[in-house]
């Protein structure tokens, strides 16, 4: 398993990072808490609902590693649901994932419980991660506790989002306010079950003892000074539940039709599936339930064998899915390498479309987004379209993207002076991409001491303590900058690592279903 998943676990982003083949210093094993500092984590924006989004942190890739050997041989750290029977998700560290088998497994728990149940309130705690109090954690080893604030500039008070280190002790955290939930209810004779999965808890009851289970919530929450998100009180029924859930069964019946469709006659065969995801798309309610219900057929067996090369495409099919790439850019990821095959997709109309959307996403405040439309305008070789774009990558503080770019050489003389005048520590992953592909790199050592040397290493007034901590972040960039690694995976590498996610899944549905499934 690579350290990509453990350092960006779910969030498809991770297929542009090439943490896997970082070097670490031959003595990496021998570092001590005193040889590290406080960093501070790059913020990578994500979509999260309509206009709003996320902040991903990802931490300071040596601090990570260091914590990560510290805490692998905790408890369970590779499946935290061992911890509670009440956690709904199974982690699978060689997908990056959680696993589709207990997804579908608790879905249909979740009906049976809504037969024998009024109503499944569903409860969010608010801001979470950001909340967790790092000293109420309990930490196998004294002073553990550092290994994780030092990836989030010696903060007490949250937890970085994205990252598993962080997955694992919020779930960790969630156990003694599960219990002490159960024991409330228990207490007043409340029937009810529920289970969570990080700040969402799902209590089965009924509709009488619904606000006596909202009291009960609010009140252990309160313990752990945590709140309930005020709006985020959802209550399903069995059929409000199975419209939601629609989408599983939407884009299966898509594949089985699909498939009966299929014939060996290129003149005949239709792709049928591109406006029948429009159409059933339409049939749900929430744009987020929409836009996982694309990624998921895009990221099926089915599409992932599918031969592009066996089918007729008609206009309507090339602008079905133009709109599809549209509202869910993510589903680029996991197309781009078959369509781009195909010769409407190296037309002049699909340059058109890719620059217009290319450039509105750079308005917007969503980094992957940005990186997927990235992605395909790089694949098809549309450089002009990167290239009239400069102005507006470097105002996206994208670092991801900016990183992509000064490997391109894309940025002209006076942009990269720009970018040279941003020292400040935040800006680390994109200065350690500008100095491997500039002249910076030619003065490795003031280069590294300028623009990646942690802030807190510099502050240190103690100098022997300072050059103690200073010396295992030289050696770590001056290691990887004078091997030329990149932080960021080469463009043509990522339709490989996407295959092999796919052939992952695949795997894991043969092992659970004892059959390969669509």
């Amino acid at each position: 398993m690579g350290l990509n998943t453990y350092y960006n676990f779910k969030n498809p982003v991770r297929h542009f990072l090439n943490i896997d083949n970082v070097l670490f210093q031959p003595d990496i094993n021998q570092l001590e808490l005193e040889d590290i500092s406080w960093t501070e984590p790059l913020n990578f924006r994500l979509w999260k609902n309509d206009d709003k989004y996320r902040v991903l942190k990802m931490p300071n890739i040596l601090n990570f590693y260091c914590a990560l050997k510290q805490f692998q041989n905790y408890a369970s750290f590779n499946d935290p649901s061992k911890f509670d029977s009440r956690k709904r998700l199974v982690p699978n560290i060689e997908t990056g994932d959680f696993a589709t088998g207990v997804y579908d497994e608790q879905l249909e728990k979740d009906f049976f419980l809504l037969s024998v149940y009024d109503n499944l309130l569903k409860l969010d705690i608010k801001s979470y991660y950001e909340r967790i109090y790092t000293h109420n954690i309990v930490f196998e080893n004294n002073g553990d506790e550092r290994y994780l604030t030092n990836l989030n500039q010696g903060n007490t008070n949250g937890l970085l989002m994205g990252n598993y280190l962080s997955l694992y002790f919020a779930e960790l955290f969630l156990v003694s306010i599960s219990v002490e939930i159960r024991e409330s209810l228990d207490k007043e004779n409340i029937k009810c079950d529920f289970s969570y999965f990080s700040d969402d808890f799902y209590f089965f009851c009924n509709t009488t003892d619904n606000v006596k289970v909202i009291n009960i919530f609010d009140k252990v929450l309160e313990k752990y000074n945590l709140e309930r998100k005020d709006e985020g009180i959802e209550i399903w029924t069995y059929l409000s539940y199975n419209k939601q859930n629609l989408a599983e069964r939407y884009w299966k019946s898509i594949i089985s039709e699909s498939k009966i469709r299929f014939t060996e006659d290129k003149n005949e065969n239709k792709m049928y599936f591109s406006n029948q995801l429009v159409y059933r798309m339409s049939n749900l309610e929430r744009v987020k339930f929409q836009r996982t219900f694309l990624h998921t057929f895009f990221k099926s067996t089915f599409f992932h064998e599918l031969k592009m090369s066996k089918y007729q495409i008609d206009y309507y099919n090339f602008h079905n899915l133009c709109f599809i790439f549209q509202f869910a850019p993510e589903t680029l990821l996991y197309s781009i390498g078959k369509v781009k095959s195909v010769d409407i997709f190296k037309s002049e109309d699909f340059n058109v479309f890719l620059s217009s959307r290319y450039k509105v996403s750079l308005t917007k405040s969503f980094h992957e987004e940005q990186l997927y439309y990235y992605y395909a305008i790089k694949s098809l070789g549309f450089r002009s379209i990167l290239k009239e774009n400069t102005d507006l990558v470097l105002e996206t503080n994208n670092q991801l993207l900016i990183s992509y770019y000064l490997k391109d050489s894309l940025f002209n003389k006076k942009q990269i002076n720009e970018l040279k005048d941003k020292k400040e520590e935040k800006y680390w992953f994109q200065n350690y991409h500008l100095i491997l592909y500039t002249e910076l790199k030619n003065d490795l050592e003031n280069s590294i001491d300028k623009y990646l040397i942690p802030y807190n290493v510099k502050a240190i007034k103690k100098q022997g303590a300072r050059n103690r901590k200073r010396k295992s972040y030289m050696d770590f960039y001056s290691l990887n900058l004078s091997n030329k690694i990149s932080f960021i995976k080469d463009i043509r590498k990522i339709h490989s690592t996407v295959n092999k996610y796919r052939e992952l899944l695949v795997d894991e549905r043969i092992e659970v279903f004892g059959e390969e499934i669509n």
